[in-house]
């Protein structure tokens, strides 16, 4: 009886060995897979930007409580000058801002549309930014580095996704103080297109 058992077992183990025995190698990604990994193409940039003249009140949109100014989903537009034409262009955004009225440091974050040249695209970015504004030597130069991050919608940009960092020095004066009147922005950006 054992060596019935056994012999059934070691049947058993060699048809498993054989099954499951290939001349091919097998690769953990199939090949639908690996294509689409393949398609990833990644584009690195610079860029620069400024913004418009400021055309909307401030204080419309501003609220301070106790040493901490708030400013709210303030319409800023500014121009983007990038070493890739498909981040080029005119960036919509709302921006906000939570700063000490002393020393006028504090988060800033918002929302953009970038519109890049229509006759090159005919799409646009949507994304989101956020950093911390400091104080320099200067009490009226701030910096203030942002992460920013988009999607492309429609045009040849849909479905793209964009990464950029920026570092702007903010610029104020003893009127607005702590509010910002100019800045000036330059940055490294990566699309990645699929």
């Amino acid at each position: 009886m054992k060596t019935i058992h056994g012999l059934l077992v070691l049947l058993g183990f060699v048809i498993l060995a054989m099954l499951g025995c290939s001349d091919q190698s097998q690769s953990p990604v199939g090949p639908a897979e690996q294509s689409s990994l393949d398609k990833v193409i990644i584009t690195q940039y610079t860029f620069t930007n400024s913004p418009l003249p400021f055309t909307a009140n401030p204080y419309d949109y501003m609220n301070i409580a106790g040493r901490t100014l708030h400013l709210k989903n303030y319409p800023v537009t500014d121009i983007v000058i990038a070493t890739d034409s498909r981040a080029n262009g005119r960036m919509e955004h709302i921006l906000s801002l939570k700063l000490d009225v002393i020393t006028g440091e504090g988060p800033c974050n918002g929302s953009f549309k970038l519109y890049p040249d229509p006759d090159v695209l005919g799409g646009y970015w949507e994304g989101t930014y956020q950093g911390y504004r400091s104080k320099t030597d200067n009490p009226y130069v701030f910096v203030l580095p942002l992460k920013l991050v988009a999607h492309g919608k429609g045009g040849s940009i849909d479905g793209m996704q964009g990464f950029m960092e920026a570092n702007l020095t903010v610029y104020t004066n003893p009127d607005y103080y702590p509010l910002p009147i100019f800045w000036t922005g330059v940055g490294t950006g990566e699309l990645k297109e699929h």
